[in-house]
């Protein structure tokens, strides 16, 4: 009777930890084309652990291109607007730059990216892809006359209205910013946008800031009002919450490019 106790008791164990091991649904294309999918369980030393059919399958780090989450392939259309750096894009649209550096905890897994603002943790089910490199074949990153953004800022694309930094700040708390990259304002290959906004001198009439150069650099804190940052290398925060950035337009389908911004604190409050 004992002895069957105990072999119960194992059996318990063992049943529990497989549940505490059991990880998250995802595809992983590999930069030769294939894709791989099945259940990602970690990812260490030796690359990434995916258990396929209940099977494990080791994958290194450096033959994987794109990580899933959302059961979509990416389209030559999506390679054509990706960067050349490591991303990972959020199902609500926002483009996070920076370095993989770990996947764990069980499900939703727990994966946290090196930006140049600082480590960021993201659960697996706020994930649609992780994008790591670039397959043999996939479309190359679109050329125009814009400049290219340098350094792993947070990515603010002029495709959506307004991008979460992450950051909460306080009310009369500055930051510095430190902003590269240009933003295409329409078809017209010449309607260029620097951070400090339109090339051209063109305000957005019916953009967030009407009475600032369309395509310029702006934010909000929470739900309250824009606010200009353009080029400017130090912005007193005008309100206490999480700060969100944009650019200053008022249609964002046919845009194009992207501000990568590096933010830090000051420690000063004016």
């Amino acid at each position: 009777m004992f002895k069957r106790t105990i072999l119960a008791l194992s059996a318990a164990a063992l049943t529990i930890t497989g549940v505490a091991q059991a990880q998250e649904n995802a595809t992983l294309t590999l930069r030769s084309g294939e894709r791989v999918s099945g259940q990602l369980v970690d990812m260490g030393g030796s690359g990434f652990e995916v258990r396929v059919n209940g099977q494990g399958r080791q994958i290194a780090t450096g033959d994987v291109s794109v990580i899933d989450f959302s059961g979509n392939t990416m389209s030559e259309a999506d390679w054509a607007g990706a960067g050349n750096g490591q991303q990972v894009v959020l199902k609500n649209g926002t483009t996070v730059n920076g370095q993989l550096f770990d996947i764990g905890g069980t499900s939703p897994l727990r994966i946290t990216v090196k930006t140049g603002s600082g480590d960021r943790e993201f659960s697996s089910n706020e994930i649609a892809r992780i994008i790591l490199a670039r397959p043999s074949g996939a479309a190359a990153p679109a050329t125009s006359g814009l400049a290219a953004p340098t350094g792993n800022g947070i990515s603010v694309s002029p495709r959506q209205q307004w991008t979460s930094t992450g950051l909460t700040v306080k009310k009369g708390e500055v930051l510095s910013f430190n902003t590269s990259g240009d933003v295409q304002l329409s078809g017209d290959a010449g309607d260029i946008a620097a951070s400090a906004g339109s090339k051209r001198g063109t305000n957005s009439a019916a953009g967030p800031l009407r009475n600032a150069l369309a395509g310029a650099l702006i934010g909000r804190i929470g739900n309250g009002p824009a606010f200009a940052i353009g080029n400017q290398s130090t912005v007193p925060m005008p309100a206490a919450g999480q700060l969100f950035l944009g650019v200053n337009d008022d249609n964002l389908g046919d845009n194009q490019g992207e501000f990568r911004v590096d933010i830090q604190r000051t420690n000063t409050r004016r």
